[in-house]
C-alpha cells in the first residue's frame, strides 16, 4: 500500500473531485451527443457512420458498449481516462526524475480544460490518455506497445498523427540513436493506425481525410481560446505571475539546460505541431489540449522550485474561481457556468422535441434541425417506425418528397441549415420556420 500510496492518491483526487459534476447530461459540446448517437445506431441497427469526419472509431465503438447507460455512467469514462492521464504523467516524471512529479500531475488534472473535458462524453482526454502512455513506453524502451497506444491514439483523434516527428525524435534518442528503431516505430505505429482505423477505411475509403467547419483565424479568439479557455483566469494570472517574479529574481538560468535536455526538447516539439494545428483550425480550446502536460513540464524547466510549487497550487483552484467571458467577470470558475451551459443547451433540446411531436401530429414530415438533429434524436429516443424524419442534411430522397410528395418540411436555423439553403434555397420556398433558435445565455 505504502508503494503506490501516491497513485492512489491520484486516483482518489480526480475521480472524486469530478464525481458531482458528470450528472447533468453528455456535455454543452453537440459532438459528444454525435459520438454516442453513433454507438447507438451501430449497436442497434448494426450501420457505422462515423459521427463526424475525419472519423473516431475508437470511442465510436466504446460508446456503442454503454450507450443505454445513465449520463454519469457515460461520463464516467471520462474521469476515468483522466486518472490514466495524471497516472502515467507521473509515471513518465519519475522516470525523468523530476522532483515535483506528483504536483505536476495533480495540477494538470485541475488546468480548467482538462477538468471540463473530464465531466463530459467528450474523447479529447482519451486520447491525450494514450498518448502519455505511448512515450511512457518509448522511454522504457518497449516499442511495441509505445506503437500500440500510438495507434489507439490517432484512432481516437485522427488529428493526433501530427506528433509522428516528435515521436521518430524522442525514439531515436532514448533508444540508443538507432534509425532503424525510430523506423521501426514507424512501421508499428502505421499498422496499428491501419487495424483500429479500419472502419473508417472500410466504409469510406480514403475519402474520409475531410473536416467541415470554419478554419478563419481570428488573433482575438485565438488568444482567448489558448490562454484563458486553457488555463482560466486564476491559472493564468498564476503561470503569468511565476514567470515574471522568476525573471526579476533569479532569471531564466535553468533554460540553458534544455537544448541539452532531449524529452524538454520532444516536449516543445510537441506544443510547436499542436500550436500549429491550432492556428489552422482555431475551433475549440480542447485541440491544444496534448500541450497542456509538456508545458507544465517545460515551466518546471524554468521555475525554481519553491516558486513552482505555488504556481501549480494555484491552477488546482482555477476550475473553481473566477471566469471571464466577453459579457462578464464571474467569481464562480468555469466548472460551474459550464453546468449552466450544459442545461441550457439539454432544455432547448428536450423543449424542441416537444415542437417537433406538436407540429408533426404524428404525420410525414421532415425536421431539419443541422447540429441538434443527433442530439434530438438520442435523447428523443423516437420510434423508428415513426412517420417523421429529423435529418441534419437533406438527402436527394428528402428534397423529392418535399417537392413531389409534398411533405411538410420544418426547420430551425443552423449552421448547417444556412450553407444548404444558400445552395437550394429549399428551406426558404418549401420550410417553416417552427422554432426559436437556441441563444447560450453566457
Amino acid at each position: 500500500m505504502k508503494r503506490y500510496f501516491r497513485e492512489i492518491m491520484i486516483l482518489l483526487i480526480v475521480v472524486l473531485s469530478r464525481l458531482p459534476f458528470i450528472f447533468n447530461s453528455l456535455g454543452s459540446d453537440l459532438d459528444a451527443w454525435r459520438e454516442v448517437y453513433t454507438g447507438k445506431i451501430l449497436y442497434e441497427d448494426h450501420i457505422y457512420n462515423v459521427s463526424r469526419f475525419p472519423g473516431y472509431p475508437f470511442p465510436e465503438f466504446l460508446y456503442a458498449l454503454v450507450y443505454d447507460k445513465p449520463y454519469w455512467c457515460i461520463n464516467l469514462l471520462s474521469v476515468l481516462f483522466t486518472f490514466g492521464c495524471s497516472l502515467y504523467l507521473f509515471k513518465t516524471l519519475n522516470l525523468l526524475k523530476i522532483q515535483s512529479a506528483f504536483l505536476i500531475s495533480i495540477a494538470f488534472s485541475f488546468v480548467p480544460v482538462i477538468y471540463l473535458n473530464s465531466t463530459i462524453a467528450m474523447e479529447y482526454n482519451w486520447s491525450l490518455f494514450f498518448l502519455l502512455v505511448s512515450v511512457y513506453y518509448l522511454l522504457k524502451k518497449n516499442l511495441w506497445i509505445a506503437a500500440l497506444f500510438f495507434g489507439l491514439m490517432v484512432s481516437t483523434r485522427f488529428n493526433n498523427i501530427i506528433f509522428l516527428p516528435a515521436f521518430l525524435f524522442l525514439t531515436y534518442f532514448y533508444t540508443g540513436k538507432e534509425v532503424k528503431k525510430s523506423i521501426l516505430f514507424s512501421v508499428l505505429a502505421f499498422l496499428f493506425i491501419g487495424i483500429f482505423f479500419s472502419p473508417v477505411l472500410l466504409k469510406y475509403g480514403f475519402n474520409f481525410f475531410q473536416s467541415s467547419g470554419d478554419s478563419e483565424f481570428n488573433l482575438t479568439s485565438l488568444l482567448s481560446l489558448g490562454t484563458l479557455y486553457i488555463y482560466g483566469a486564476l491559472g493564468m494570472t498564476s503561470i503569468i505571475s511565476g514567470l515574471g517574479i522568476q525573471l526579476f529574481t533569479g532569471g531564466y538560468q535553468k533554460i540553458k539546460e534544455v537544448p541539452r535536455n532531449h524529452f524538454a526538447l520532444f516536449s516543445i516539439l510537441i506544443i510547436i505541431s499542436n500550436l500549429a494545428f491550432f492556428i489552422k483550425y482555431p475551433l475549440e480550446a480542447g485541440y491544444l489540449i496534448p500541450s497542456v502536460p509538456f508545458i507544465l513540464i517545460l515551466l518546471q524547466y524554468i521555475l525554481n522550485e519553491k516558486l513552482l510549487k505555488p504556481v501549480l497550487c494555484v491552477i488546482v483552484f482555477s476550475p473553481f474561481l473566477v471566469h471571464i467571458t466577453a459579457n462578464k467577470i464571474q467569481i464562480k470558475g468555469s466548472v460551474f457556468s459550464n453546468e449552466d451551459y450544459e442545461n441550457q443547451q439539454l432544455k432547448y433540446c428536450k423543449d424542441l422535441i416537444g415542437e417537433i411531436q406538436v407540429h408533426s401530429a404524428n404525420q410525414p414530415a421532415v425536421f431539419h434541425l443541422g447540429n441538434f438533429s443527433e442530439q434530438v434524436l438520442f435523447v428523443g429516443n423516437f420510434d423508428k417506425k415513426s412517420k417523421i424524419k429529423i435529418v441534419k442534411n437533406l438527402s436527394p430522397k428528402d428534397e423529392e418528397d418535399i417537392i413531389n410528395k409534398k411533405i411538410p418540411l420544418y426547420y430551425i436555423n443552423t449552421g448547417d441549415g444556412k450553407i444548404e439553403n444558400n445552395k437550394t434555397h429549399i428551406l426558404d420556398k418549401y420550410g417553416t420556420l417552427f422554432y426559436k433558435d437556441f441563444e447560450l445565455k453566457r
